[in-house]
């Protein structure tokens, strides 16, 4: 039922989605790279689903449009966040459609289907996968029917944005990085990135609903949030068995295939290890509240985890793994919490 105090809230979160939208949408391609949108957009529209339900579509509807209008209308015909390429065509739109599909479409299915019982990684993968497999096979669909050579493409982009990040470094007058040693090592390190942005994106997807369920869990006590209660318990989540499947298949991939198609098995390898990577760290947090570790040795492991990154994570990847043989939690399968 919906009070007084829940539609004056629901409006605030719906001017607060409008503003994230005129900033998203100004900055363009950046907001894709940029976790913390995905962590802002993914908190108000889960919030505003609790309050008004379905109905929230409507609100997450026109506040992405009228920012949209807003900006269209407003003078500024020059955004600076948009890349000028014949592989995207009329790229405003598209941008603008994808940033809608990625911020506000996915945390909003994600409530509705938690709403309707599904355990939390159903209500996650089920949007993450639908949208980005769809918006995959249209923009291969697309590049097919275009002759577009992604090659030459990533090499544009990847110089575009050497030049911008050079002539940032040389405003802040940090001129090693200015020099031709440092410019070409940023161009190759740019296009690795950009071939594997394909997974990045659905890892920042799926990771930010995740970390927004944790966050908003742990207060929904005091909120009264519409997921608190939610038997199912993340110190005990593991993959499928069979999702050990998806790695290997990247792994072949990435053996046999030549060139550009190489990347196809990155994507999948790297796309498989966020996944490992969070049941890893499911079993360091159990292990934590199994040994009573307190708040503040806990807040520095995960610190020291993430500060010395290069070993610890691809540790923390393989325990993920290797707990499909070992069950380090000794997990009983037939319980239906897990």
């Amino acid at each position: 039922m919906l009070t007084s105090k829940k539609i004056i809230l629901a409006i605030l979160l719906s001017i607060l989605l409008f503003l994230f939208t005129l900033n998203s949408i100004n900055e363009g391609v950046y907001s894709f790279i940029n976790p913390f949108f995905y962590l802002y957009y993914g908190i108000t529209v889960i919030i505003l689903f609790s309050m008004a339900g379905s109905l929230s579509a409507a609100a997450v509807f026109l506040s992405f449009a009228a920012g949209t209008i807003f900006l269209i209308y407003s003078g500024a015909d020059a955004f600076k966040g948009y890349l000028h390429h014949t592989l995207f065509g009329n790229f405003f739109i598209l941008t603008v459609l994808i940033q809608f599909l990625i911020f506000l479409a996915i945390p909003f299915l994600f409530s509705l289907l938690i709403s309707k019982g599904y355990t939390i990684a159903k209500s996650i993968y089920i949007p993450v996968l639908t949208i980005f497999i769809a918006f995959y096979l249209i923009s291969s669909i697309y590049i097919y029917n275009h002759g577009i050579n992604l090659i030459a493409s990533v090499n544009f982009f990847s110089a575009l944005l050497t030049k911008k990040l050079i002539h940032t470094y040389a405003i802040m007058g940090m001129k090693y990085f200015t020099t031709a040693k440092m410019q070409t090592l940023i161009s190759k390190t740019l296009k690795i990135i950009l071939l594997l942005l394909p997974s990045m994106l659905i890892i920042f997807s799926w990771m930010s609903i995740w970390i927004c369920f944790v966050f908003l869990k742990k207060i929904s006590k005091k909120t009264n949030l519409f997921f608190y209660g939610l038997k199912e318990n993340l110190l005990l989540w593991r993959s499928s068995d069979y999702f050990l499947l998806f790695p290997i298949a990247g792994i072949i991939i990435s053996i046999f295939s030549v060139g550009i198609f190489k990347y196809i098995g990155y994507n999948i390898i790297l796309l498989a290890s966020s996944v490992y990577l969070i049941q890893g760290l499911t079993i360091v947090s159990y292990f934590f509240g199994k040994f009573n570790i307190n708040v503040f040795l806990r807040i520095l492991g995960y610190a020291v985890i993430f500060i010395f990154s290069n070993p610890l994570i691809i540790f923390i990847i393989l325990a993920g793994i290797f707990d499909m043989w070992f069950n380090f939690r000794k997990i009983d399968n037939n319980k239906k919490e897990v």
